[in-house]
């Protein structure tokens, strides 16, 4: 009994040792990597408080010099109006008319519309049939087919990121056309001659059930579009010199009773809008500058001032003259805008960051190998508190300010220097 007291004795104790231990080396463990941790933290902050300077990394940036405006689109139209029951436009939104050529049929047959849709359907299946023919006899069509469905599926992604969902299914129309095209690709000749034939007798049983048809014709070439929104007579260009700020705030549009749609004439659209007298003035200094839509349009239109009106309390009305995106804009009327006046590129950094030499040569200071090294620079940009900077022709390879330079930003006064802005 006295041998088994002992043994359990010394199990006890032996366990609690091993424990005492095990919780011993974790403790120590864990201060060493505390004091790891504090002993970090005090060399960055004795590095901080000891180093007298504060850097900020270069990058090329591009800074625009806009104005914000609200205006209207200005073009020369004529509307076109029948009471014809049954009416067919025979032409695509933007799409470019010849003088005398057609823009709308109507008919008095019952059934009229039906019979047209099946016509369109018919010619567009036909034009696939035709196509597909000529990819059998050349191998290379079969090629350029690919290429335009890689084309039309970037056309629609670029359309739906940039919010032209009108655009996208017009391309997404191309599309399907083009697939249906593809897959005819391997059919036989003969069996795509013969549905050709059916399908043109199709359409020619169709055209002979149509009675009582009359076109529509341009008097003049044009731009066609479908959408009248009765500003046609109120903005015209003959109109541009009598607008004022307060007349485009009250401008209402006139009687609409258009059905088969305008057409715009000439190859020049106008930008009209109401901004303030100062940026009246910055405007017309520019002659040219670029129209950017938020609407319809992703990219930058060149523009031209064509008139700024007198001012009226304080503001004054700006013509803008575009020549670009016609057929694309024909659906919009008012828009805001930028319009922009210039565009600066150059090395971004704090205004803070400039120095002057006793020389007067212009310049940063860059950490390099510990020693602060002057590299001269020409202002292209002066922002709030930041400046646009370009590296000047000529000097040495290692004076030259790159993008990733570490540009010192200290208020410090360094030697042969003299702060330009700052403390």
């Amino acid at each position: 009994q006295a041998e088994a007291t002992a043994s359990t004795s010394y199990s006890y104790w032996g366990s609690t040792f091993r424990a005492f231990f095990k919780n011993k080396l974790a403790v120590a463990l864990l201060a060493a990597l505390a004091a790891v941790v504090v002993f970090y933290f005090l060399v960055q902050g004795v590095r901080y408080l000891t180093n007298p300077y504060a850097t900020t990394r270069v990058y090329t940036s591009t800074t625009e010099d806009a104005v914000e405006a609200s205006g209207w689109l200005v073009r020369e139209e004529e509307t076109f109006r029948t009471d014809a029951e049954t009416l067919s436009p025979t032409r695509e939104e933007g799409e470019k008319v010849g003088q005398g050529q057609v823009i709308a049929a109507t008919y008095d047959s019952p059934g009229a519309l039906e019979a047209v849709a099946q016509i369109q359907a018919k010619r567009l299946q036909l034009e696939q049939l035709e196509y597909a023919l000529s990819s059998y006899l050349n191998p290379d069509a079969a090629l350029k087919l690919d290429g335009s469905i890689t084309e039309s599926l970037l056309n629609i992604r670029r359309s739906l990121s940039g919010g032209d969902y009108d655009d996208a299914a017009d391309q997404t129309a191309q599309l399907k056309a083009a697939i249906v095209k593809r897959s005819r690709a391997y059919t036989s000749s003969q069996e795509i001659k013969a549905e050709i034939t059916a399908v043109q007798d199709e359409i020619d049983s169709l055209q002979a059930g149509l009675t009582g048809a009359a076109n529509i014709t341009a008097p003049r070439a044009g731009t066609y579009s479908a959408v009248c929104d009765g500003y046609e007579s109120v903005l015209t260009p003959a109109g541009l010199g009598d607008l004022t700020p307060g007349a485009l705030d009250k401008l209402a549009a006139g009687e609409n009773n258009a059905n088969v749609g305008k057409l715009i004439y000439g190859n020049t659209w106008y930008y009209a809008a109401a901004v303030t007298q100062e940026e009246a003035q910055r405007i017309a200094g520019c002659g040219s500058v670029s129209l950017r839509l938020t609407k319809g349009i992703t990219d930058d239109i060149a523009a031209t001032v064509h008139s700024v009106s007198p001012a009226e309390d304080g503001r004054c009305v700006v013509v803008l003259a575009c020549r670009e995106y016609l057929a694309e804009t024909t659906q919009l009327r008012h828009q805001t805008a930028q319009i922009v006046l210039h565009s600066y590129t150059g090395l971004r950094l704090p205004s803070i960051c400039l120095r002057q030499s006793e020389s007067g040569t212009l310049g940063v200071y860059c950490a390099q190998g510990g020693l602060p090294q002057f590299k001269p620079v020409n202002m292209v940009y002066q922002g709030d508190d930041y400046v646009l900077v370009s590296v000047p022709v000529g000097i040495d390879d290692r004076s030259i300010l790159r993008p990733g330079d570490e540009v010192l930003m200290t208020g410090v006064t360094l030697d042969g220097t003299q702060i330009l802005t700052g403390d």
